[in-house]
Order: structure tokens, then C-alpha cells, then sequence
């Protein structure tokens, strides 16, 4: 993923893409090729929130630390 992409990276979309998955999944008319791409852009989805997520923790962690230091 560039620099680019990460930016325009959103959890809360990912998050409604990965409901969407879910009900793919569930319709038992879903064909087996069909139920495996999906999963496959799930797991990518929620591998890049983590990521994400991670990121905005560390930044959080890192501003905390300057506002206690009276930074």
C-alpha cells in the first residue's frame, strides 16, 4: 500500500465494507469462489484496521507523553 493509499484508508469504511462481507458469507446462494475472494479482502481489511489502529495508539501514546512532560 503507498503513502497515498494509507491516507485515504478508512476504518470506518473498511468497517462497513467487512459487514457487507459478512452478509455475503452468510447467503447460502454465495458460490464457494465468490465466499473465498471475500474472505480474502476481509482478512486484507481487517489486517490494514490493525495496522491502522496501531499507528493512532503509538501517535496517542507519543502525544500523551509530550503533555505530560508539559511539552
Amino acid at each position: 500500500m503507498s503513502n497515498n493509499d494509507k491516507k485515504d484508508f478508512s476504518v470506518e469504511e473498511s468497517l462497513v465494507r467487512l459487514e457487507e462481507i459478512a452478509q455475503i458469507l452468510e447467503n447460502p446462494d454465495t458460490t464457494l469462489k465468490d465466499s473465498l475472494n471475500v474472505y480474502s479482502e476481509g482478512v486484507g481489511l481487517i489486517d490494514e484496521c490493525r495496522k491502522n489502529l496501531c499507528d493512532v495508539e503509538k501517535e496517542m501514546i507519543i502525544l500523551t507523553q509530550k503533555g505530560e512532560n508539559g511539552d
